[in-house]
């Protein structure tokens, strides 16, 4: 709190200066600038997003609401490191209700960020964007979409699951990565013709200011997705953005300052619900954006992707091992990934997949610990319920004999007499109807 109160006294004031596109014969790229203005000095940031001009791509100079808005919410990575009060909106007019929508997605989706920086401040007195009442007013965009898919693919199960429930009835879905990781990239390389490439470029200014003092933490990074994916869609004139945000993307981290934190927040359906309706209202109708797998819970997801054994080679969550593109056996998404799985996929295969048997490692004891224990901390992380890994570990647990029971495991006395149901909720969700179909017919054949 401390180290914020005095970034706050140093930097008077944000600005989101100017946006500009930029085309040319093989790319389309989007450049922002914005400027921290401090007490002895003055930074501009420039942040740069580009992706390869297709040839189905149409462009036009109407569609400038949305790529103001990308910058609107990419500014947050750049804001947060002093988070001085005043953020000056240069480019565009927002009006009082878009003002307010920004407030809480600052304030709710920093909320890991505020906790882990043990910074105590309420909504309204966290940001205050101030705009011209004369400033650009952008039109509302209407283009006509055909009925297809762009599909956020991340290289993890979810993703994948998405992917293979509807490619047989989308067979021409767009798949779409930010500078992909190597899983990601495996699955484009399947589709070449209808995969989306889109070179994600932060100013590195950031990291000489993170080792100067300022603040560093987690953003809300679903929302960026959300918000450029409207914006593919509207320039490959597609109708659906289809994410893999589970229900369990729902259950917070920690409560701090009368705010319940959540490492997902930007994958919760009060945001999804927030941003489709700040969308249609602000942007478009003609793009629609939802979670094809918000109806399923961890486990349900888990069996699924367990059928897609030609995935198992390739798919990766682990976040600390991406770059290598290995699972680090080390970190909190590796061990709830593990537990996920380790009921539907055999011994001998999650070994040679993770590198060992996770719930035999006593150096992971504290972390297997915080994802069932439901009076710890949850790791932040984009992990599932404590009630899918009591499950899980409890029905693990009765394939073993005390002699023969992994570490962990055999140290797992939490709920073990509980009786959990877990229930598919189609009425909690946006799925569209064709869709609600294709999910309802594939958990079906699970035999829940």
């Amino acid at each position: 709190m401390e180290q914020f109160n005095t970034l706050r006294e140093q930097n008077n004031k944000f600005v989101y200066e100017s946006y500009k596109i930029v085309e040319d014969d093989v790319n389309i790229s989007l450049i922002f600038t914005y400027k921290l203005i401090e007490q002895t000095r003055t930074s501009t940031f420039t942040h740069k997003l580009r992706i390869e001009k297709a040839k189905n791509i149409t462009f036009d100079d109407e569609y400038a609401n949305i790529v103001f808005h990308i910058g609107l919410i990419e500014a947050i990575n750049y804001w947060k490191i002093a988070t001085p009060k005043e953020f000056k909106i240069e480019c565009g007019y927002i009006n009082k209700e878009q003002i307010q929508w920004f407030k809480k997605l600052y304030y709710n989706g920093l909320g890991e960020f505020l906790y882990l920086n043990q910074i105590s401040i309420i909504k309204d007195e966290f940001i205050d964007f101030k705009v011209d009442e004369n400033g650009y007013k952008f039109k509302y965009i209407e283009c006509e979409t055909k009925d297809n898919n762009i599909i956020p693919i991340g290289g993890g199960k979810d993703s994948l699951v998405t992917y293979e429930l509807l490619k047989d009835t989308f067979p021409n879905s767009y798949m779409f990565s930010m500078n992909p990781i190597v899983a990601s990239q495996n699955i484009l390389n399947q589709h070449p013709n209808n995969s989306i490439v889109l070179s994600r470029i932060l100013d590195k200014q950031i990291l000489e200011f993170n080792r100067d003092g300022y603040l560093n933490g987690h953003i809300p990074f679903s929302s960026i997705v959300g918000f450029i994916s409207i914006w593919l869609g509207i320039l490959y004139r597609t109708k659906y953005i289809v994410l893999s945000n589970e229900s369990s993307a729902n259950e917070g981290n920690v409560i701090f300052n009368d705010l319940e934190v959540n490492h997902q927040y930007s994958k919760s359906f009060e945001f999804e619900n927030d941003f489709r309706g700040y969308i249609k209202d602000f942007i478009t109708s003609d793009v629609e954006y939802f979670s094809f797998l918000r109806p399923l819970d961890e486990i349900h997801i888990a069996k699924l992707f367990s059928l897609t054994t030609k995935h198992f080679d390739t798919f990766l969550s682990c976040n600390v091992g991406s770059r290598k593109n290995i699972w680090c056996g080390k970190c909190p998404k590796c061990m709830f990934t593990y537990i996920m799985l380790c009921n539907f996929i055999e011994d001998e295969v999650l070994h040679k997949i993770f590198g060992k048997d996770m719930l035999d490692d006593i150096e992971l004891e504290s972390i297997f610990y915080q994802l069932f224990n439901d009076t710890e901390v949850k790791p932040f992380e984009c992990v599932g319920t404590y009630d899918e890994v009591n499950y899980a570990l409890q029905r693990k647990k009765k394939e073993y004999s005390k002699d023969n029971m992994p570490y962990l495991l055999n140290q797992y006395t939490s709920a073990t007499n509980q009786d959990y149901n877990f229930k598919v909720d189609y009425k909690q969700t946006n799925l569209p109807q064709k869709f609600k179909e294709i999910l309802e017919s594939n958990v079906k054949k699970l035999n829940f």
